[in-house]
């Protein structure tokens, strides 16, 4: 029987998509790729649906014509609408309450204890949570359910006693990552999403064209601390228009560094970020078709990499093996270190292009700081009008992405757990909490709301997490009484790891500053995003290390409007002492940045050795006697680190997909 080219091209997807699905599933990481062309979606599409769904995987679909990814929140209520769940016998057929049902139905009356105790393990978090556990522990009641429904709508269902955040633009990414947490603790391996006719994107008005790709960046990035979506595959399917036609994702910088990329000629490999829908040459024959492996739970942190250069990313943890060329930044490191120590904070500019390594040297620095216990903050400037020029909605991400400098570094609302469950610490923090009362400076306020109605010797946990979570300021709007509250208990977070774990003071990275000068960004916004850079710019964190991670362009362009922009943010009369405008003006214009190391020749051979060997390392050894002109020529051709780690990952990706295929 003759074969039938689109079919076994569509088996190559399927079997190379699978690999991917099951690498984001022990890594607990999210992966993004286009699948592009002309000819009908609908047969892929089915196949990796059911493919998916054989291998325990839930899969969720939504079309970006009818939900933009501007309108994020409608995105996740489509998909959490459409969820199917493997094996769901009886009821409903999909959505989440469907899943919900078949844990109920699975575990009986165990269920709403062993859901709880899931969700605790796999941190689901948020709306979503308290809904899903009411919903369970009412055994599938129709109330709950018309209540979980409506908020996926977008409708308010708070109440005084169950206050809950409506699913909008501004809840929307973190209500995605709970959703694939969802999945998780529900027994399930991980999460599809399919997201079709993509091309809608590109006929967006340019403002919302760009709000779409930039939360398209962020879902691929998934850089939210520990809070990004876990055991998730998102494919996107659009026509040929996604890559032909003009502000298609070939046009915009930032996406095109992570999801367009080199590629070999021949059929899909795993964690490819850009697949042809069908061969250019239909009649050329085609390879055996691989088999998926898995890889053991051991090599999670170093596939992690793996995956995540594969696909244009830095990765989100620091990796000795690919550590190279740091000695001059070790010492500046050091030296801002030093200086903060002694003289109250100081400000640095990391400066470097895309792709040139900047995030990896962030990383570097984390784990400097870490190391030297001090905690580390990160703040990404994202949705620039609702988060950078407010403390009040950005605090609670702020504290997510966090860093406790144990020897398991944790986030810091995991320390704060460990803190409240041991008696021992509880007084602790209880004595701490009334000596920072007692100092009558900008945190008293916060602590003794802390601490208000305890016994003497205890703390009030609701009270306590209230505070140090922020729960009850993201609503809030902008007026200097909310953003002095926010900063003040950003302040106490620092005191209070300061006084009960020793801990030196802190580094906080503000990364993606570009973002501030994005189409439909106003200058009236930007204004508002530099009153909060005033505040933790300008020397009111204390023994602080501030670094701002800049291309050369964004920072030229922060100069620039030192003058004018900063002189109206220091004539409103809400400005709050705290803020302080002229230390950022100066700190700006004087600060010698620090230049992304240039690797020389030598430096990057060493650089794509060590790759190809992390590579080897999670994928096995395989024939590769081209390696040494490979190796010479891509040194050569790539412009940038990270370029050249990614054509380092996907030549072993390919080599270990197909040279071991007969070995599986």
């Amino acid at each position: 029987m003759p074969r039938s080219e689109p079919v076994e091209w569509v088996d190559h997807i399927v079997a190379s998509r699978l690999q991917t699905l099951g690498d984001v599933a022990v890594a607990r990481m999210g992966a993004v790729a286009v699948i592009a062309g002309d000819a009908d979606a609908t047969p892929v599409i089915d196949a990796l649906v059911g493919s998916a769904l054989a291998n325990g995987f839930v899969v969720a679909t939504a079309s970006l014509a009818e939900h933009g990814l501007q309108d994020l929140h409608a995105v996740v209520g489509a998909l959490a609408a459409s969820m199917r769940a493997p094996r769901v016998d009886g009821g409903r057929r999909n959505g989440v309450l469907a899943a919900l049902d078949a844990f109920v139905s699975v575990h009986g009356r165990n269920a709403e204890a062993l859901f709880e105790e899931s969700a605790e393990e796999e941190d689901v978090g948020g709306e979503l949570f308290s809904l899903a556990r009411q919903y369970i522990a009412s055994a599938a009641g129709t109330s709950p359910a018309r209540k979980l429904q409506a908020w996926l709508g977008g409708r308010d269902v708070s109440r005084e006693t169950d206050a809950l955040r409506p699913l909008s633009t501004r809840t929307a990414k973190r209500a995605l990552a709970d959703l694939t947490r969802l999945v998780r603790a529900l027994g399930h391996r991980g999460t599809r999403i399919v997201l079709r006719d993509a091309e809608a994107l590109v006929d967006l008005s340019p403002a919302r064209r760009d709000v779409a790709y930039t939360v398209l960046r962020e879902i691929v990035d998934n850089a939210d601390g520990g809070h990004g979506v876990v055991a998730c595959e998102t494919l996107l399917f659009g026509t040929g228009d996604l890559d032909r036609r003009v502000h298609s994702l070939f046009d915009h910088p930032a996406l095109a560094t992570r999801i367009v990329a080199d590629v070999p000629p021949g059929p899909p490999i795993p964690h490819q970020t850009w697949i042809a829908m069908s061969p250019d040459d239909p009649s050329a024959p085609l390879p055996a078709v691989p088999t998926p492996s898995e890889t053991g739970e051991r090599q999670a942190p170093k596939l992690a990499a793996l995956v995540r250069i594969t696909q244009g990313l830095p990765p989100l943890a620091a990796i000795p093996e690919l550590t190279v060329g740091m000695e001059e930044v070790d010492a500046r490191i050091a030296q801002l270190f030093e200086t903060a120590s002694h003289d109250g904070s100081v400000f640095a500019v990391l400066l470097g292009e895309y792709g040139t390594g900047k995030t990896h040297h962030l990383l570097h620095l984390e784990a400097r700081a870490l190391a030297e216990r001090r905690p580390v903050l990160r703040l990404a400037v994202e949705r620039l009008d609702e988060d950078l020029g407010n403390p009040q909605r950005h605090l609670r991400r702020l504290i997510e992405n966090a860093t406790f400098p144990g020897r398991r570094p944790v986030g810091f609302l995991d320390r704060l757990d460990e803190w409240l469950t041991k008696p021992a610490t509880r007084k602790r923090l209880r004595r701490a909490l009334d000596a920072v009362f007692e100092a009558h400076d900008e945190t008293a306020r916060p602590a003794a709301r802390a601490i208000a109605g305890a016994p003497d010797d205890d703390v009030d946990d609701d009270a306590v997490r209230e505070i140090f979570g922020a729960f009850d300021l993201f609503d809030k709007p902008g007026s200097p009484s909310y953003r002095k509250d926010a900063y003040a208990r950003l302040h106490l977070w620092l005191d209070i790891l300061e006084r009960l774990e020793d801990c030196a003071g802190p580094v906080l990275i503000l990364d993606e500053a570009e973002n501030l000068y994005r189409a439909g960004v106003s200058r009236a916004e930007r204004r508002t995003a530099l009153r909060s850079l005033a505040h933790y710019c300008g020397g009111a964190l204390p023994r602080a290390t501030v670094v701002l991670a800049v291309t050369p362009d964004t920072l030229e362009a922060l100069r620039d409007e030192a003058g004018a922009l900063l002189d109206e943010i220091e004539e409103q009369a809400t400005l709050l002492p705290s803020e302080d405008v002229s230390m950022l003006r100066r700190r700006l214009l004087k600060a010698r940045p620090i230049r992304v190391t240039k690797l020389g020749p030598s430096e990057l051979e060493k650089l794509a050795a060590q790759a190809r060997s992390l590579a080897r390392e999670v994928r096995g050894k395989h024939v590769d006697r081209g390696a040494a002109a490979f190796l010479e020529k891509a040194v050569e051709d790539s412009s940038t680190p990270r370029d050249l780690l990614r054509r380092v990952m996907l030549r072993e990706e390919r080599l270990a997909w197909f040279e071991g295929a007969g070995d599986r």
